[in-house]
């Protein structure tokens, strides 16, 4: 087993927005895809990622209300096609597509199956994105055989907290009650206690479930042959978002727990999530 370090990635321009309801700055599917992307590029075997947040700045304005009343940042498209993107009103604009964005600095562990070649990732970070952001810098990349051998900035852990949402019945209400409760500062917990701080949440995709039946369709990505695949045409399907609750823990309140990993997994055919797993 070997762990790969990925120190302070600055991401420009990051997605923030988790579905319909939701604007974040922790983009866990998205980073766990892209492990998977630099494992396919690279030749590694990647496991399971953690997530260390150390800055987020969401893209927009903010009124008068403060933090709540938050204005992203919109673009326009720079072309028509087939005039049917026109605004409804104004016949020489383009309509709106509702965006979010932020930018990021993120480090990431990561535990790999087997040996990790570290010019080859290198190499893959000069052009990655993540959740369509640009990395536009990297602090180290570094692999050793023991994550305790490796040396971690000060930050925040990215935890699964599906806890919150099984106290009420109803999904939505879990999640609403849980964003809404408010974060303390207070005397840290002892080492041994199974309880995490009152800090921030927030809701974020963790997953998505199918709506329609996997098929073959025109015009879905990759159903072109390329040097680097087959031509071999996926199957594909129209999904919507699952979203879930993820808290920041500072480093030192999280303290000598177990590191919090995030991996992906089919829990039936159609639901595909990312869910919490921790190793000593």
């Amino acid at each position: 087993m070997s762990y790969l370090h990925l120190s302070r990635l600055r991401v420009r321009a990051a997605n923030a927005l988790a579905g319909n309801y939701a604007i974040n700055a922790a983009p866990v599917m998205a980073i766990v895809l892209f492990v998977h992307n630099l494992g396919l590029k690279t030749g590694c075997r990647p496991r399971r990622v953690a997530i260390l947040h150390h800055d987020g700045q969401l893209l927009g304005e903010f009124g008068s209300d403060g933090f709540y009343d938050f204005h992203p940042q919109q673009r326009r498209g720079a072309t028509f096609i087939d005039a049917t993107d026109y605004s409804s009103k104004n016949p020489h604009a383009l309509s709106l597509q509702p965006t979010a964005s932020c930018h990021l600095v993120i480090s990431l562990l990561i535990e790999v199956d087997g040996p990790v070649n570290q010019k080859k990732v290198e190499r893959f970070l000069h052009s990655a994105r993540i959740a369509g952001g640009s990395v536009d810098e990297v602090g180290t990349v570094d692999v050793q055989d023991d994550p305790d051998a490796l040396t971690l900035r000060n930050g925040y852990w990215l935890i699964e907290r599906s806890d919150l949402m099984a106290a009420h019945d109803h999904p939505v209400e879990a999640l609403v009650t849980a964003i809404g409760r408010r974060a303390t500062r207070s005397k840290a917990e002892p080492e041994d206690s199974p309880t995490l701080p009152m800090s921030w949440l927030a809701a974020t995709v963790l997953g998505y479930a199918a709506i329609t039946p996997f098929s073959r369709r025109d015009g879905v990505r990759m159903t072109g042959k390329r040097p680097d695949d087959d031509g071999e045409q996926p199957l594909h399907a129209y999904s919507e978002p699952l979203l879930g609750l993820v808290q920041y823990v500072s480093r030192r309140d999280y303290g000598p727990r177990p590191i919090p990993f995030w991996e992906h997994t089919w829990l039936q055919d159609d639901v595909f999530v990312v869910r919490q797993t921790q190793t000593s």
